[in-house]
């Protein structure tokens, strides 16, 4: 009976002056790390951009909404992780991965056709990943002249 007595007492004792100052200590050092100012952030200086896309770009883009003649919806710079279902450390290594012009079915959503831009990178494993999953996708050069016709055979097929 008074062993059972004292341990009751001693975990009381334990609890309330070991266990009770320890988090309370985590929970002040977890407040102060995060409300803390960082030196580096202060100094930066954020300013918007006076134009969302170049000259170029904004041309491109402007024929090629009226290409596809409000039938599809064009997005522009859409991170790989949105267009396919990948695992959690798949999605982290290609989130950074952009694709110029993604052009999405008005009615279903369904990505319908991909516009590259070739001067940026090699696009061959993204053409065979695209292929694979029938989707379109196309290479053009922003700064040569496009043709239409061929967009539109490419979203008829």
């Amino acid at each position: 009976m008074i062993t059972s007595v004292i341990l009751s007492y001693a975990f009381m004792y334990f609890v309330l002056f070991v266990a009770v100052p320890f988090v309370f200590v985590m929970f002040v050092m977890t407040c102060i790390k995060f409300f803390r100012a960082d030196h580096d952030d202060v100094h930066h200086e954020m300013t918007l951009r006076p134009e969302l896309f170049d000259k170029e770009s904004f041309n491109f883009f402007k024929s090629l909404k009226t290409v596809v003649e409000g039938k599809y919806d064009v997005c522009v710079n859409v991170p790989l992780d949105n267009v396919f279902n990948m695992d959690q450390h798949d999605a982290e290594l290609n989130h950074e991965c952009r694709l110029d012009y993604v052009l999405v079915d008005h009615d279903s959503s369904a990505v319908k056709l991909v516009i590259s831009d070739s001067g940026k990178q090699s696009n061959s494993p993204m053409k065979k990943l695209f292929s694979k999953f029938n989707v379109g996708f196309v290479e053009m050069n922003q700064h040569k002249q496009w043709d239409p016709q061929s967009l539109k055979l490419a979203l008829a097929v």
